[in-house]
Parts: C-alpha cells; structure tokens; sequence
C-alpha cells in the first residue's frame, strides 16, 4: 500500500470530522495510506503576505519538515490549509527570498530543503490513482445524481501559485463524479468566493455571496452541491435559513460522496452533521 504524509489540520478535528474520515476511509479502500503526521500545529488558516511576519510562516513549514520522514509529498483536504502550506512553501525558495529564507531557517530546527510537495486529496485521487481505476472500486452507482462542484476560491487562486486547475472552469472535481456515475451541472459562481472569512463582522455580506452562488446552482436543477472547503460547506450550510430566498439544497463534501460511492458505512459519512438534512435526496434517489 502506498503511503503519503497527510496533514489535517484543526478543523477536520472538530467541525468537519466527516470531511477527515471519509478521506482516510477512502484512501484505504483505493491502495493509499495517508498517514497522519507524528506531530503538527496549525498552519494559521490565512496565509501572510507580510515578509517579517515569521511567526506566522514558521507554522506552515513546520509541518512540512515533518511530512519530509513520510514521503516527499504532504496530501491535505482542507482548501484554506491547502493554500497555506503551498503558498508557504513557495515563498520560501523563491530566488528574491534568499534573505527572508535565511532568517526563516534561524527557526528551525531541522534543515529543510523545500523538496516536500503540496497536494490536495483530489490531485492524488486523479494523478496517484486515476479517476479510470476509480470507476472499478464503485459499489454504488451516483447514476441520477446532479452534482454542482464548488471550489471556492483558496484552491485557485492566485492562480499562478497554486496551479491547481483552470482558475476559470475547474474541472478536477467534475471529473471524479463523472467517474463515479454522478451527473456534473456547469455554474458560473463554481471558483467564486462565498464570503466565509467575513462571516463574523460582515455576516449581510456573507450570506449575500453565499446565496447568489446557490441561485446560480439552482437554477442549473442541481440536486447538491459537494466542496471540500470546511468554511465554504458551514456557509453555506447553515446560511440558508437566513437568507431571502428559501433553499434545502444538500451541501456534502467530496469525499462523503466519494466514501459513498465506494460502500463505506454510513456512520463515517455522517450524514447528521449537516444543517439541510442529504438523506431524504439520498433515499429518492435510492443511494441509501
């Protein structure tokens, strides 16, 4: 079984459990061990583009050194840590930098070399596994199942950093459902932001973005919408009661959909962690 270094972070600890599990789950089922480092800290959520704020960047690198006694890559579902351990990394060795990297190596305590990739669940599941050897470990078929694929916008951009997918249409995640059996619905809001970082002192505006990206997928005739964000998924979750408009549109993570697709048992889906409740969808469309 091959195994990967897998980082993740706080939030897959406390909030988003089915996020965590599902991918571990998963990852087993499909010959991949990710293999949680020995000890981590938080990567800081919020990448700093300030250049003396060191305290900030030793963090994220931090992690990486560690992934280093696994495997040359570091596997992470969240898209905030995602971005932060990427961008992180990058600045670090870039040739301007060499001072900035210097001061930042009078921190560590192991020499790092910044030959520890970043890569996020859905790149392993597509260039480590293969969405064509996926298809043969399906158990159950998302055949029927209308699926709006939402990134965000920490996975995408800045574009030339992160170099995931096409920042204007993104398709990894439309292609491993298509793989699955799903349908895959185009959007136009599917790389914007939905506003979760202002949530807490700008909630209006919040759940203004949230609710013109759910307009957008409905009107599509979506069944759901998956992510792989943990702050994208609770707002626009949970904003749905508050906004104008009236929405009971399921928001799943990938990789409960994925862990369903492949039989995992459906108390590490965990269907009940959600504020619009999935299963009635689910159960008419015969997947549980």
């Amino acid at each position: 079984m091959k195994q990967l270094a897998y980082y993740p972070g706080c939030t897959l600890y406390t909030k988003s459990k089915n996020l965590d599990l599902c991918a571990r789950e998963t990852a087993q089922i499909l010959g991949v061990e990710l293999k949680e480092l020995e000890t981590w800290n938080c990567c800081g959520a919020i990448y700093s583009t300030v250049q003396d704020d060191l305290a900030n960047q030793v963090a994220p690198i931090r992690n990486l050194i560690e992934a280093q006694k696994i495997s040359k890559k570091l596997v992470t579902l969240c898209a905030a840590c995602y971005n932060v351990l990427k961008r992180s990394n990058r600045a670090l060795f870039l040739k301007e930098n060499d001072i900035y990297c210097k001061r930042m190596m009078n921190y560590l305590e192991t020499e790092y070399l910044g030959d520890t990739e970043t890569v996020h669940y859905l790149e392993v599941l597509k260039n480590d596994i293969g969405f064509e050897n996926l298809k043969s470990k399906v158990k159950r078929n998302l055949s029927g199942l209308k699926v709006a694929s939402y990134y965000g916008c920490l996975m995408l951009r800045p574009s030339d950093e992160m170099n995931f997918d096409d920042p204007d249409n993104p398709m990894m995640m439309d292609d491993m459902f298509s793989a699955l059996g799903a349908t895959p619905v185009e959007f136009p809001f599917k790389g914007e932001c939905c506003g979760g970082y202002v949530l807490v002192n700008k909630p209006d505006v919040a759940t203004k973005c949230a609710q013109t990206i759910l307009e957008s997928i409905i009107d599509t005739g979506a069944d759901c919408v998956a992510t792989t964000c943990p702050l994208c998924q609770y707002n626009i979750d949970n904003q749905q009661k508050l906004m104008s408009k009236q929405f009971n549109l399921p928001i799943f993570y990938f990789t409960q959909l994925l862990g369903l697709a492949l039989g995992i048992d459906e108390k590490i889906l965990n269907f009940e962690n959600h504020y619009i409740d999935p299963k009635p969808l689910l159960k008419q469309k015969g997947l549980i």
